[in-house]
């Protein structure tokens, strides 16, 4: 059974599939409220909240573990079972400026919250990400497009016992973008994690590599966030 295992997601862990596997049927109930000005530009915000049911949610059940040092990883089955996730999707504008000087300025944000359980056993699902929110600074004048970018994550601490999901801590970066739009060629250039700051991906899975080169014996972590990065594209259209 081993020769048939592979390391699905990442995380260290095993799996092995199964031929009697149920496909997922999912049923969703969500409403949308909308509020807005009549031309959509100077405010909006949108609120959708979500419940899905999901029969036959494809999970996992431990069949074996084993130990590499300070690291316990498990030998897991495809299974059914039900499942439910529920949450709420957040999104506004206000407009802050409109000049001949400084041409538009937008403040516009995101915000996610889910949380989901199997049902049978109370565990959280997999993968799923914290409460998260991206807020931007946004202008535009004359051909440019400028954007400062909060981007929010709170701490993960609703894991999936069996897979040996990480906690992952809370996190904010800045990222800056800028972009000139003329005739039919766009030019952008942007910033990600503008101060550089370190730290780990809510569904990142876990570092294997460094597990690997400590011979086994280190104690795994999840896997690291992208740092500072300088981006550049040029979009033509023809």
């Amino acid at each position: 059974m081993a020769s048939g295992m592979i390391n699905w997601f990442g995380d260290g862990n095993y799996y092995v599939g199964n031929l009697d596997l149920k496909p997922e049927t999912a049923h969703t109930l969500s409403v949308t409220a909308d509020w807005h000005d009549s031309a959509r530009k100077n405010w909006e915000i949108k609120v959708t909240p979500y419940y899905t049911y999901v029969q036959d949610y494809i999970g996992v059940n431990v069949i074996g573990t084993s130990t590499y040092g300070d690291n316990t990883f498990n030998q897991l089955q495809f299974a059914n079972h039900n499942a439910e996730l529920y949450g709420l999707d957040v999104s506004g504008l206000v407009g802050l400026w409109n000049s001949n000087s400084f041409g538009t300025g937008q403040f516009k944000g995101t915000m996610g919250y889910v949380r989901g359980e199997t049902l049978d056993t109370g565990d959280s699902l997999y993968h799923l990400m914290p409460l998260n929110a991206r807020l931007a600074l946004e202008q535009k004048v004359s051909g440019w497009t400028n954007t400062i970018e909060w981007q929010l994550v709170d701490r993960k601490s609703r894991v999936d016992p069996l897979r040996y999901e990480p906690v992952t801590g809370g996190y904010g970066l800045v990222n800056l973008r800028t972009g000139y739009a003329w005739k039919s060629v766009r030019v952008d250039l942007g910033v990600t994690n503008l101060f550089n700051k370190f730290y780990s991906l809510p569904l990142g899975g876990v570092n294997f590599d460094d597990y690997l080169a400590s011979g086994w014996m280190g104690k795994i972590a999840p896997l690291a966030g992208q740092g500072r990065s300088v981006d550049a594209s040029i979009t033509v259209k023809f």
